[in-house]
């Protein structure tokens, strides 16, 4: 995280953070993420505040008041308790809308709009409904992608009723397929994705285990890198095989995807991953349990009038790329959601100053950049106009999938950091400088040479010497001594 040399960091006074530390609390801290008003100096200081509380809380922060409009609309009938975990894979879903743009990041680079959502919570808490706002707000690209579907199985099956030696007819170019089945074999997406021509697309799992089907054979690529791969900004599918009916591409990667799952069979998913970048790639939403004998939240009824409330967002999403008035290229600029992570990345590095923790700190890079991909979602689906909302909601969305990636899986990150460990002076020392002495005798270069772990017998230290003397480094002395005559000390 890189600090801002221009000004020193204030940090909360001793009581202030005393006063806003919460431990082993199970009370939801309510934050107020709407900072609008304070200097950049109050700003901080009430941001560290904020986290210092977020993060000593064993509940997740509470969703804020201040929503988008757009965000109100696809929670519409979605119960409270389950709001805040619903609320980031809707904003998965919703990128897909958004066909070849890009948006600036504070980095200068620019992103598609690639987000994966993992939502983790105990079984029977109604997490399948989750499939009603995906199919509302995908409708038409499920439209799609079933009816060219049927056109590519009738176009196959035509072909199977021909001879081997009949020209087969050729499968025609407009076959976008933007679903993908979570049990689709390897090959089989390299196709779809080829097809798609780098147009976004949209997997749900409704149990993370039918993402191991993605591995095709023994030497197939394991899911878990595959999905490393889809939230990398130029991520690729690549397909090699010998064969007349083999698949070979080598095309855009673009897959956002939304796993449903418990928790043991999240961590046994990355338990091989923690550190290398499968679970920093995510947006972690979580369900806590109810207590027991709870009564079930209750649905308002996906209908017509759901479907209202969504299209004009939905319209305004796929107008992107005119209502932004996006270059030749597709790339967008919103001067609100760059300053917005500017500020995130300031707040994020002066927390750092209280706690130097470095897990948390790698958690931050990739959580920042979805941070800014759904602040522009946000936008974008108001019609490319910047809401106060949009602000409040981003920074609370950002702690909130921080904090539960945490709660799931902070205790293996953590474990899996301190074991990695590089080495302090990479490559072999030079044992010539590890003798004490600028004159030596036989017995200290063989007790050097047992310190370092080697072979220290007369033969091999002789032997070792013998070259020291050949290349001017050292000379023999009269009385069988050896004087350094380089890399003294």
């Amino acid at each position: 995280m890189e600090h801002k040399n221009e000004m020193s960091i204030p940090l909360p006074t001793t009581e202030e953070a005393v006063q806003g530390t919460v431990t082993n609390d199970s009370t939801p801290p309510v934050i107020d993420f709407s900072y609008r008003g304070l200097n950049d100096e109050e700003r901080l200081r009430r941001a560290v505040r904020d986290m210092e509380v977020i993060y000593n809380s064993d509940e997740p922060p509470v969703m804020t008041e201040m929503r988008p409009r757009f965000v109100k609309a696809y929670l519409w009938n979605t119960p409270p308790v389950l709001q805040p975990a619903f609320s980031q894979p809707g904003l998965t879903s919703a990128a897909v809308l958004m066909d070849d743009v890009s948006f600036k990041h504070t980095n200068d680079l620019y992103y598609p709009a690639k987000l994966n959502s993992l939502l983790v919570g105990p079984s029977g808490v109604g997490k399948n409904p989750l499939h009603q706002m995906f199919r509302y707000m995908l409708a038409s690209v499920m439209v799609e992608s079933h009816e060219n579907m049927e056109r590519q199985v009738e176009v196959d099956e035509r072909n199977n009723l021909k001879g081997a030696n009949t020209k087969k007819e050729a499968r025609p170019d407009n076959l976008v397929q933007r679903i993908v089945f979570p049990n689709t074999t390897l090959p089989a997406l390299a196709k779809q994705m080829k097809m798609n021509h780098g147009l976004p697309s949209f997997m749900e799992a409704k149990e993370i285990e039918d993402l191991y089907c993605f591995k095709n054979g023994a030497g197939g690529i394991p899911p878990v890198v595959l999905l490393r791969e889809a939230d990398d900004p130029d991520g690729v599918i690549r397909q090699r095989r010998v064969g007349e009916k083999s698949v070979t591409v080598d095309v855009p990667f673009h897959m956002n995807y939304c796993v449903s799952t418990n928790l043991d069979s999240a961590l046994g998913f990355y338990k091989n991953d923690m550190t290398k970048g499968g679970v920093s790639r995510l947006e972690v939403s979580f369900i806590p349990d109810q207590p027991i004998g709870a009564k079930e939240g209750k649905y308002k009824p996906y209908d017509e009038r759901y479907a209202m409330r969504l299209q004009p967002f939905i319209d305004n999403l796929k107008n992107t790329r005119k209502n932004a008035h996006a270059d030749k290229d597709g790339r967008i600029y919103c001067k609100q959601a760059y300053k917005l992570i500017e500020d995130l990345k300031d707040e994020c590095a002066a927390y750092l100053d209280t706690n130097f923790d470095r897990t948390w700190d790698y958690m931050t890079h990739r959580g920042l950049t979805h941070a800014m991909l759904k602040a522009h979602v946000l936008w974008a689906a108001n019609g490319c106009k910047w809401e106060p909302a949009i602000e409040p909601f981003i920074r609370w969305s950002f702690h909130y999938c921080l904090w539960c990636k945490f709660h799931v899986f902070g205790d293996k990150l953590r474990e899996a950091e301190s074991k990695l460990k590089y080495s302090v002076k990479p490559g072999k020392p030079n044992m010539l400088l590890l003798i004490a002495n600028n004159i030596f005798t036989l017995n200290d270069a063989m007790r050097m040479r047992k310190s370092q772990e080697k072979d220290d017998s007369e033969k091999e230290t002789k032997n070792m010497i013998n070259v020291w003397v050949s290349r001017g480094w050292v000379r023999r002395l009269p009385n069988g001594e050896f004087e350094k005559l380089e890399y003294k000390r």
